[in-house]
C-alpha cells in the first residue's frame, strides 16, 4: 500500500491507472487520444537509447553491476535494458498499474518489482552495489522528501557501492543561504495542487506533473550526511534529439 503521507504518490498512481506511457515520458502528442500517441515498440526503443548514454557515464564513475536498485521504474522504459547491465535489478514504484505494465512487458529473470510507499526501498540493508533513478525526485513535493531517500540509498548500498540520481539542480548567483530558505518554504501553488489532488480523489480531472529543483549547495551537504562520498555533479544530454541537459549527482557508499 502507498502511504498517503507521501502526497506525491496520488498524481503518480493515477498516471499508471490513465496512461503509463506518457506519465513517463510527457512528451508532445504521444499522449492516449492524441494523434500519434506512444506504442511500446517506440517507448522502450527511446529507453534503450538513454540508458546506454546513463550507463557509459556511470560506468567512467565507478560502477559495480552485481545488485542494482532502480527507484521510480514507472513502466519500464528503462529496466527493460537495465536487466541486460546488472545481475540483478530491482525495480520499485509507488504505482500498481505502472509495475503491472512493466511486469508484463519485461519477462527476464533477473528482476523482481517491488511496489512501495514512496519513500522505503524493501531490501535489507547493505543489499546492493547499486541505485538508480531518473525523472523521478522531481516530482516530489519537497527536498526533504529527496533527503529521506538519499538514506535509504546509504542504507541498501554496500560500502563502496555507487547511486546515480537525476534531478533538477540550481543555484543561486552568490553563495548566500538566504535565497535557498525562501525557495523551500515558498508556497507558490500550494492551494492549487491540494484542490487538484483533492479532486483526483474524487475522480476528478487528471493529474498534474509536479516539478521540483534541488539546490546545488544543499545537496553537497545533504547526501555526504547520510554516508554517501565523493559526490559529483554530471550534466549532460541523453542523446542527440534530446539536448534538454540531465543533472545528475553521483555518490559513493563509504568503505
Amino acid at each position: 500500500m502507498a502511504d498517503e503521507r507521501i502526497a506525491s504518490n496520488l498524481e503518480w498512481q493515477r498516471w499508471g491507472d490513465l496512461d503509463p506511457l506518457y506519465g513517463v515520458a510527457t512528451i508532445g502528442g504521444k499522449a492516449r487520444g492524441a494523434a500519434s500517441p506512444w506504442r511500446d515498440d517506440e517507448f522502450y526503443l527511446l529507453g534503450k537509447v538513454h540508458w546506454t548514454e546513463f550507463l557509459a557515464h556511470w560506468q567512467r564513475y565507478g560502477l559495480d553491476k552485481e545488485c542494482c536498485v532502480e527507484i521510480g521504474c514507472g513502466a519500464g522504459r528503462l529496466t527493460m535494458h537495465m536487466v541486460n547491465s546488472f545481475r540483478v535489478v530491482h525495480a520499485v514504484d509507488v504505482s500498481k498499474g505502472m509495475i503491472s505494465y512493466a511486469r508484463t512487458r519485461i519477462g527476464a529473470a533477473n528482476v523482481t518489482f517491488h511496489l512501495t510507499d514512496g519513500i522505503g526501498i524493501p531490501l535489507p540493508d547493505r543489499s546492493a552495489t547499486a541505485v538508480f533513478s531518473t525523472h523521478v525526485f522531481q516530482h516530489f513535493d519537497s527536498v526533504d522528501h529527496g533527503a529521506a531517500y538519499f538514506a535509504e540509498i546509504a542504507r541498501v548500498l554496500r560500502p563502496g557501492g555507487t547511486m546515480m540520481v537525476h534531478l533538477p539542480i540550481h543555484r543561486w548567483p552568490v553563495m548566500n543561504r538566504t535565497f535557498d530558505v525562501i525557495y523551500r518554504s515558498r508556497k507558490r501553488g500550494e492551494p492549487l495542487r491540494r484542490v487538484r489532488r483533492f479532486l483526483l480523489r474524487l475522480g476528478v480531472g487528471g493529474p498534474p506533473m509536479r516539478w521540483l529543483s534541488y539546490s546545488l549547495d544543499y545537496l553537497l551537504e545533504a547526501v555526504p550526511r547520510v554516508g554517501l562520498t565523493d559526490v559529483e555533479v554530471w550534466i549532460f544530454s541523453p542523446n542527440r534529439d534530446n539536448k534538454d541537459p540531465h543533472p545528475f549527482v553521483l555518490a559513493r557508499k563509504q568503505e
